[in-house]
């Protein structure tokens, strides 16, 4: 009864503050409305926003962007210079690998590979002459080789006979009708230049065609009594020393008229007539001693021809011993040797394709003369191409070679995919705007694809991993505290208990999740996100 006395009291005592204090109530009423629904929406919200650790199957990827280009890429050119006689392609055009592309001239080259594969061909006769005894018919061939290698001697002799004679009229022509305009009185024994130059140049001008005058007198002499009988070797020596001669004295013309300016008794068309005279004399001179040069390898070659035929004939009416056997196998040996050198000259005179490939670049004209090494065509790979893409240093180390990678090219869209691999990994950094970065090549899987241009741009997602069935939890998740990775557990009965808890992740996959290597179970209740 007292009880219930005193609960009236506090009652009636409560209900009479709530009269005289109406607005204190009604805060305070507020206030605990406030509490309770945070007390309970927080409750709900942890259960809503927390995931289950489960397995998941993760896929890790790196993207980037590269460009197409060819897996080769050349700039070819000729070993030894020369006048171009033929191009053989255009811009645009597929090639075969060892196909003929350009050329220089090359005459002399050609006969010299067929001369010595002549001479191969007689060597390994004579070898299997010798290896089988001689018959009537092999001395009766052999003999026949011999008397052609003769004829061939003195067609060859002949031909030097006339280069010398042909030598000596073009110098007489270039020096008296043409340098000797140069001069008042050039044959004289100190000739007078008609112009002024160094001191020391015109003195070697001067001089030299003083000398040149003897050395044309002399020559003519020795040309009217040139016959085949005539020591021919000690001749062309002869001639040689005396172009170079020639050779000198239009050096130094050329660099005095090249100095000249006109003045009182000299005007510009004449400076200009005695260096086109100058210029002209020097490409003749030029040529005739290539001709000279010719001739005589050519008179050289048919003298060592008819030497192997005469030993040949020699072996064969005689007969073989086992040490003429073995000379003779390094006659064939020797022959052999004198293809390879020939072919390998001529070979330097033309530019085969080294690829399949298309033609992109022709600087090499028919005419022209062309320097060793100076590109003179460019071809590319033709249906062959690669994909080079700079990644940064945070993501170089996830790439191996052999990775594969989906590919688009923008101009194709982002739908239409091409398969390309990983094929090498640059070792060294390549600084892009102050960012290392490595450049990392792909190849196209398929190598027959004419949709795949040269230059296009490409965008790689490279597969780097992949793991099935791991515990994984979206990375969103994990947060770090310094080196450390966290993720809050929840736990209790109604998941009111947040406990942070220290786990170890492995690979992060393409869709945002992460793997979880330790510190979770499978069905553990975790936070989504760390600041909920």
């Amino acid at each position: 009864m007292i009880e219930l006395l005193n609960m009236k009291k506090i009652f009636f005592g409560i209900l009479n503050f709530i009269k005289k204090n109406k607005w204190w109530t009604a805060v305070i009423v507020i206030v605990v409305l406030i509490l309770c629904v945070l007390i309970f929406s927080g409750k709900k919200s942890t259960v809503a926003d927390s995931i289950a650790v489960a397995r998941h199957n993760i896929v890790e990827v790196v993207s980037s962007t590269g460009n197409v280009k060819p897996i080769s890429d050349l700039d070819l050119s000729f070993e030894t210079g020369g006048q171009v006689s033929h191009v053989y392609v255009s811009v645009g055009d597929k090639v075969y690998q060892g196909q003929y592309l350009a050329s220089l001239s090359n005459a002399d080259l050609v006969a010299a590979v067929e001369q010595a594969k002549a001479g191969l061909k007689i060597a390994e006769a004579n070898l299997s002459s010798l290896q089988n005894g001689a018959t009537p018919e092999q001395i009766a061939t052999n003999q026949s080789q011999v008397d052609k290698a003769k004829n061939d001697l003195a067609d060859a002799k002949n031909t030097l006979i006339n280069s010398v004679k042909d030598a000596y009229n073009k110098s007489d022509d270039a020096i008296r009708n043409y340098i000797d305009l140069l001069f008042t009185n050039p044959r004289s024994i100190i000739p007078s230049l008609q112009f002024q130059t160094d001191f020391q140049l015109q003195n070697d001008i001067v001089t030299g065609r003083a000398s040149i005058e003897n050395i044309l007198n002399a020559w003519n002499t020795l040309t009217l009594d040139l016959t085949t009988n005539s020591n021919i070797d000690d001749v062309v020596v002869t001639s040689n020393n005396n172009l170079s001669a020639i050779q000198l004295l239009l050096q130094n013309l050329a660099l005095a008229v090249n100095k000249l300016n006109p003045y009182s008794s000299v005007s510009q068309t004449t400076i200009t007539l005695w260096k086109t005279n100058v210029s002209t004399v020097r490409s003749s001179i030029s040529l005739v001693i290539n001709n000279l040069s010719i001739a005589y390898n050519q008179y050289q070659s048919a003298i060592s021809a008819l030497n192997i035929v005469n030993s040949q004939l020699t072996l064969t009416k005689t007969g073989a011993t086992a040490d003429q056997l073995k000379a003779q196998e390094a006659t064939v040996e020797q022959a052999q040797a004198n293809v390879d050198v020939a072919e390998a000259r001529l070979n330097k005179s033309i530019i085969n394709s080294p690829i399949n490939g298309v033609i992109t670049n022709i600087v090499a004209k028919v005419g022209e003369t062309i320097q060793a090494g100076m590109p003179a065509l460019s071809v590319i790979s033709y249906g062959q191409y690669e994909v080079e893409s700079f990644v940064s240093e945070a993501d170089i180390a996830k790439i191996k070679i052999g990775d594969v990678a989906t590919t688009t090219l923008d101009a194709y869209g982002s739908g239409t995919f091409f398969e390309t691999s990983v094929i090498k990994i640059d070792p060294a950094e390549t600084v892009i705007e102050n960012v290392p970065t490595y450049k990392v090549t792909l190849k196209f899987v398929s190598s027959s694809d004419d949709r795949i241009k040269s230059g296009m741009t490409a965008n790689l997602d490279i597969l780097t991993g992949q793991k099935d069935g791991v515990l994984a939890v979206p990375s969103r998740s994990v947060y770090s505290v310094d080196v450390l990775k966290y993720v809050k557990l929840l736990s209790g009965d109604d998941l009111a208990t947040i406990t942070e808890t220290k786990v170890e992740t492995g690979m992060r996959g393409v869709d945002g999740y992460v793997e979880i290597i330790s510190g979770l179970n499978e069905g553990d209740k975790i936070l989504a996100s760390p600041n909920l």
